[in-house]
């Protein structure tokens, strides 16, 4: 009796913990994805009936054991690669993952030469 008792147990923290991480993994997946018809939502964020839906398609192939990739795979193809929160690094969009930190280093290198002139400068005075 004892024995079955704490098969129980085990059994029902297993599943417990097998549907935290379906959730986190729907979380994480609807995270990546924006809404179709929200502005600057993600999937995760909003609250359209299209958001809730697509939620429930994530669900629904998580539960069938696809992976991560396949389920975004499949909303690309529906959507098109303008439904991922990141675009993807390649073609014109390796530009906009480039551009901002070379402005960075440059404006970095701007300041630090700046600084190094104006020290001269008053130091010759």
């Amino acid at each position: 009796m004892q024995t079955i008792k704490y098969t129980l147990i085990f059994i029902f923290v297993i599943i417990s913990i097998n549907g935290a991480h379906s959730e986190n993994k729907i979380y994480d997946i609807s995270n990546e994805l924006m809404c179709p018809v929200c502005q600057g939502q993600t999937v995760a964020e909003s609250n359209s009936q299209l958001a809730l839906s697509m939620k429930e398609v994530i669900k629904l192939q998580v539960s069938e054991g696809k992976t991560k990739k396949e389920i975004l795979n499949y909303f690309i193809s529906q959507y098109g690669e303008t439904i991922l929160a990141k675009p993807p690094i390649k073609g014109l969009n390796l530009i906009l993952w480039i551009f901002p930190p070379i402005i960075l280093v440059l404006s970095l290198v701007f300041w630090i030469f700046n600084v190094r002139n104006n020290k001269k400068k008053n130091s010759l005075k």
